[in-house]
């Protein structure tokens, strides 16, 4: 089994997949799989924190799986090493834990699945690079180029893509305002390079983190679903999708705010 979730920030919202609350935590074994829509957060200072919750989720008998959102500590999260896993590229943090990497497609499950993390921080004027925040939350060209050149492989056709921001004409991706001009120029606008995937894609269901609420929105016949409260079994999708609110588009950009 699978199930996909949004945004844990480490110790401020890792209580969702806590067998505690995450009650269907309780029955799944080392065949199944728990994945994260980016801000994973537990690799973060490298010191007794990350222990203490990578300790924690190598303790669960499932495999946890992550994309890197904006918020992440990419300094640390590089150190890890790169290991081929499902048909993918991935950084294996601990034994059941693994960073799904930008660009890569993977096979779980019986299931394909295009992954792309990182995304905007609205909040960047509040924080110090390589402190609390990283350029590395967009892409590079050549994590773009790797994306496209992985999809090509398979015919642009997956089951499934997993990314933390959304695509640019995804009505949440104006909700705050950002500008290119705190990155490098060898950095891509994320949400322009996922619009033009979508606009390629074959695929059945896109999932999102980011935006710390739980909607659907439908490009063509594709919903794309954003999770935070939620943790949901792709295996019940469809019945999940009845329960999960449209997203209704922001009246305008917002003001930067303090956010994970």
């Amino acid at each position: 089994m699978i199930y996909i979730t949004g945004d844990i920030h480490r110790e401020q919202d890792i209580h969702k997949i806590n067998p505690r609350e995450f009650e269907a935590g309780n029955h799944l074994t080392p065949d199944d799989y728990v994945i994260i829509c980016g801000d994973f957060g537990c690799v973060w200072d490298g010191g007794s924190g990350d222990r203490f919750w990578l300790n924690w989720l190598e303790s669960l008998p499932w495999n946890t799986l992550f994309i890197d959102g904006n918020h992440e500590n990419f300094d640390v999260l590089n150190t890890y090493p790169v290991v081929d896993y499902k048909g993918g590229r991935a950084r294996q943090i601990r034994s059941n834990v693994y960073h799904l990497l930008r660009g890569e497609v993977y096979d779980i499950d019986g299931r394909s699945f295009f992954t792309f993390g990182g995304g905007f921080s609205h909040d960047v004027q509040y924080r110090t690079e390589r402190l609390n925040w990283w350029q590395d939350e967009l892409p590079t060209v050549q994590e773009c180029e790797n994306g496209e050149r992985n999809l090509a492989a398979r015919g642009w056709k997956v089951d499934y893509v997993l990314s933390h921001d959304v695509y640019a004409s995804h009505p949440m991706a104006q909700k705050y305002a950002k500008s290119m001009e705190h990155y490098d120029s060898d950095r891509r606008d994320i949400q322009v390079y996922l619009d033009d995937i979508a606009g390629r894609l074959d695929y059945r269901t896109w999932f999102t983190g980011h935006y710390h609420g739980d909607w659907v929105h439908r490009r063509d016949t594709h919903p794309c679903v954003t999770l935070f409260d939620r943790v949901i079994l792709l295996e019940d999708l469809e019945n999940e999708l009845k329960t999960i609110a449209d997203v209704q588009a922001p009246e305008k950009p917002a003001a930067a705010v303090d956010r994970g």
